[in-house]
């Protein structure tokens, strides 16, 4: 029986997400996958797979996106995986509808994830310095989107240009001063890691077993709200 505590809670979740009542969905799924043993992974991506539509009606796409990766990690084929993989573009974040509109998240994240790591706390210290880093990095879209540059490339070569731009945020504000767990940054990202291993292509096979390109997998983008959740 204490293999099918995860039932309850995927039951209710599921009344709960028909009605429309995405908070109390998103608690009952999160509960169903803290039963659910590691052994049944059939049943993990379909708890994964409802949560992800959960979240994603909550607002919470990137977390959503991530929850639809996990479940495709899990299964490979089927109906289920289908439905995932439908719903993640090819940086393997939550499907926009827009061409567009994907590659400005992904050249944001990859932005916001290279400084944010500059951080000790890993988070941004005060509004306004959220502010301003976004401004800086909407700044620089604008040039790469006025350049046309991206319409030639693939996904794979899109990420690689946009690892490459290495965008200056020359800003210090009293907030970080006042803080002692946040060290002020000036802004150097020219730098690079020399000890830095080598990476998988975007377009190679996951290495997890998944099926999927590594730049949808495990080496997939993380959006803006999961890199700072």
């Amino acid at each position: 029986m204490l293999m099918n505590n995860w039932y309850g809670p995927f039951s209710r979740g599921r009344k709960a997400l028909a009605k429309h009542k995405t908070t109390v969905a998103i608690r009952e799924f999160r509960l169903a996958l803290q039963y659910c043993p590691v052994t049944a992974y059939k049943v993990m991506a379909h708890i994964l797979f409802n949560l992800g539509i959960a979240l994603d009606r909550s607002g919470q796409a990137g977390l959503a996106a991530k929850s639809w990766v996990n479940a495709r990690k899990l299964v490979r084929s089927g109906p289920l995986a289908e439905l995932s993989s439908r719903w993640i573009n090819s940086y393997g974040m939550r499907k926009s509808g827009n061409s567009q509109l994907d590659d400005y998240r992904a050249f944001q994240s990859l932005q916001v994830y290279r400084y944010l790591s500059k951080r000790g706390s890993g988070k941004f210290c005060s509004d306004a310095e959220r502010d301003v880093v976004y401004a800086v990095i909407d700044d620089a879209w604008k040039l790469i989107s006025k350049s046309r540059i991206l319409y030639s490339l693939s996904c794979s070569e899109k990420i690689a240009l946009f690892k490459k731009a290495k965008l200056d945020f020359p800003y210090l504000y009293a907030e970080d001063v006042l803080q002692d767990d946040c060290e002020p940054i000036m802004g150097n990202f020219r730098r690079k890691n020399s000890g830095a291993s080598p990476r998988l292509s975007g377009d190679d096979p996951c290495p997890c077993g998944s099926g999927l390109p590594y730049r949808q997998c495990c080496g997939r983008i993380y959006s803006c709200v999961e890199l700072q959740g």
